[in-house]
């Protein structure tokens, strides 16, 4: 197995690639079993472009924390408008990072051959490596839950191709950790802008009681077991070829598990309702397409394409 470590230089990050590249108190023989340091590991590092010259500064500190560990590095640049949602920010984040575990991108230092040569491996032997810890699962699930969310919301986090192994500690022990080993790193100035609804977020988690923490954390391990089990039972069927006779029969919100999971969660749910509909009533031959989805409507199945 292969790791693409998701570096920023903020304070997680450097925790994390410490405790890798350390291996404290067993660290890497509990996250990364069998894996060899640094051969098996990549920094990467995604320069969105929103804070000019302090943002160039963060590329060279992580260049030098990789150079300092020995461990191979890769830079994406993003070049974003100073304006960008925080949503766009971490779709191109993550699309840098798969690009990188996928050996694909262009966006590197030196050429993806020279990449290729040395760091080669296969897509399903790779997970990308995030430095996400306790304080960010719950505040992504408050997030949610202020945005409206469906049980999904109330497990994050859950991508099997991204490893969070700092999701037990707290922000507080992560500090803790980096002063006591006499860590440094950069901060970033927008982590304290009032204008992300993240930054709003932390500062009410700030001061909320322990008892309350808990009971999130409680039902987030509750709904983290029902998700694995849902899933696990959705990857039965067939996600191309579906019978509308069997969609048509079960209730609706199975139905609207199946199709999301085999239109690889590029509809929206009012879409999902609305291609539903399509399954149970559309005459043989007939289309319904959306901008990644193409669904075509045989006699007892429904045929789909994804992007």
């Amino acid at each position: 197995m292969k790791y693409v470590l998701a570096i920023s230089g903020g304070v997680d990050s450097c925790v994390l690639l410490n405790m890798i590249a350390t291996s404290f108190q067993e660290f890497c023989d509990n996250n990364f079993p069998d894996a060899i340091w640094p051969d098996d590991f990549i920094v990467a590092h995604f320069e969105h472009g929103v804070r000019g010259l302090e943002s160039k500064k963060d590329v060279e500190f992580v260049r030098n924390l990789a150079e300092k560990y020995n461990v191979k590095f890769a830079l994406g640049e993003g070049n974003l408008s100073p304006n960008c949602s925080e949503e766009l920010a971490r779709e191109k984040r993550y699309e840098f990072l798969r690009k990188v575990a996928n050996c694909h991108s262009e966006i590197v230092e030196g050429s993806i051959q020279n990449l290729r040569r040395s760091f080669d491996y296969a897509q399903d032997d790779t997970l990308i490596v995030t430095a996400h810890h306790q304080d960010d699962l719950l505040e992504t699930i408050v997030i949610n839950l202020i945005r409206g969310t469906g049980w999904r919301g109330l497990a994050p986090m859950s991508d099997p191709q991204i490893l969070r192994p700092l999701l037990k500690l707290t922000k507080f022990e992560i500090i803790n950790y980096a002063l006591e080993n006499n860590l440094n790193w950069v901060e970033d100035a927008t982590n304290f802008s009032p204008n992300y609804l993240r930054n709003r977020v932390r500062d009410f988690l700030a001061n909320w009681p322990k008892a309350e923490r808990q009971k999130l954390l409680d039902l987030y391990e509750k709904q983290r077991t029902l998700r694995t089990e849902i899933e696990k039972e959705i990857a039965e069927y067939d996600k191309k070829k579906l019978s509308r006779y069997f969609l048509t029969m079960i209730d609706e919100s199975s139905a609207l598990e199946i199709l999301r999971e085999a239109t690889k969660g590029k509809l929206t749910y009012p879409q999902l309702r609305q291609t539903l509909i399509f399954a149970k009533t559309a005459l043989p031959h007939k289309k319904n397409n959306f901008k990644d989805v193409k669904i075509h409507a045989e006699l007892r199945e429904i045929i789909i394409e994804t992007k």
